[in-house]
């Protein structure tokens, strides 16, 4: 069987897997560790939080979608994100690379849900509407 362009493409275009999502938070909080992060801190717990809502959710595909679309709802807040993350742990190349690794993976997943210009516009009449 050979894989024409339409095959590669499919390929290329999945979605990020709960699993892939769960890695990366995991991969995070090793690069805290790394860095002797208190435990107790805000970066550590809120990492440890992400991970044990998503073990806990009860379809865990639809938890990490509404997270990615919470977390980057337009492609203003992702380029926002990742210039203040570089600002942040610059100097801590582990913590930087893995939390780049899974906000690109959020970014997959949300994409297809940036809140376009004419849905602004239309939830706006409907909200001033009533």
């Amino acid at each position: 069987m050979s894989f024409t362009n339409r095959n590669i493409n499919q390929v290329s275009e999945t979605k990020p897997t709960y699993q892939e999502v769960e890695q990366a938070l995991i991969n995070v909080v090793k690069a805290g560790l790394y860095y002797r992060k208190p435990k107790d801190g805000k970066f550590m717990q809120n990492y440890k939080e992400r991970i044990k809502k998503l073990r806990q959710a009860e379809d865990p595909e639809e938890y990490i979608l509404n997270s990615a679309m919470t977390i980057f709802p337009n492609e203003d807040k992702y380029n926002k994100t990742m210039n203040d993350c570089k600002a942040w742990y610059g100097n801590d190349s582990k913590i930087l690379n893995s939390i780049i690794e899974l906000y690109k993976l959020y970014y997959k997943l949300a994409k297809d849900h940036f809140v376009k210009e004419a849905q602004i516009d239309k939830e706006a009449e409907d909200f001033l509407n009533l």
